[in-house]
């Protein structure tokens, strides 16, 4: 990215992660891959929204429109990551009761991709919605968007993760922490464009604001995220063998993470 015209830059990584988007929904060789790589696509550009605010840029009906596209693969996503996580858990402690809890969750998750499928066909509508987006993106006046202005933004974003890190610490319940983890990973994305940029955001980057620790930490609450989510989804499942073993595992992983 060029330093002198951070616009123009800016015009072209959002562009870059519609046809990020566009090109994950588009492919269904491996359907659930493709999901994520869009609702990874879809953060990254709302991250990038964020982080180019200013007056003369017209950007509310985008960030809508995508996240209501990333919402609606939300559970999609969510019904993949319990039967990975569920595979994991169950090669570092097998217990009787997994491979009948992973049938259940894998059976799930394919359920909920073929009524999605069945509603949006090769998600055409959903690609459509990323089109709409692209065009809007593309018109925008750029050219006066100025690195001040991305500097300012930054510095909020790492105002909200500040904040959002000490409410989960005061509340402790998992919305609170949910909610920290966002403005982590929000923020983490933001410090990735802006290192691209060469853009810095004053002190309070140089304390909070490292990148790699940034990964660490979204990492560890999407881990905590997952575990929490399967274990809801277990404990709602008929008794079984072996099932009180198994939440107990699952208790024991929440914890030492």
């Amino acid at each position: 990215m060029s330093a002198a015209e951070p616009g123009q830059a800016m015009r072209q990584r959002t562009l870059q992660e519609c046809r990020a988007i566009t090109a994950a929904l588009s492919s269904m060789d491996d359907p659930h891959a493709s999901i994520h790589a869009a609702r990874k696509a879809i953060r990254r550009l709302r991250a990038l929204l964020g982080l180019v605010q200013h007056p003369a840029l017209d950007l509310e009906d985008a960030d809508r429109r995508l996240q209501r596209l990333g919402d609606s693969l939300s559970d999609l996503r969510d019904a993949q990551v319990v039967v990975q996580a569920a595979v994991y858990l169950q090669d570092s402690h097998a217990a009787d009761a997994w491979p009948a809890i992973i049938a259940r969750l894998t059976q799930r998750r394919d359920r909920l991709l073929q009524q999605s499928l069945q509603r949006d066909p090769g998600f055409e509508r959903r690609l459509r919605r990323v089109l709409i987006v692209q065009e809007q993106l593309a018109t925008q006046p750029w050219a006066k968007l100025r690195r001040s202005a991305l500097r300012s933004n930054l510095e909020r974003s790492q105002r909200r993760a500040e904040k959002a890190a000490q409410r989960a610490s005061d509340d402790g319940g998992a919305e609170a922490i949910h909610r920290w983890r966002r403005k982590v990973r929000r923020l983490r994305m933001q410090l990735d464009v802006a290192h691209a940029l060469h853009l810095h955001a004053g002190k309070r980057q140089a304390s909070g604001g490292d990148a790699k620790a940034l990964h660490r930490l979204s990492d560890a609450l999407g881990q905590q995220q997952d575990l929490q989510l399967l274990h809801n989804l277990v404990r709602a499942m008929p008794a079984a063998h072996g099932k009180a073993r198994v939440l107990e595992q699952l208790r024991s992983a929440q914890h030492a993470g």
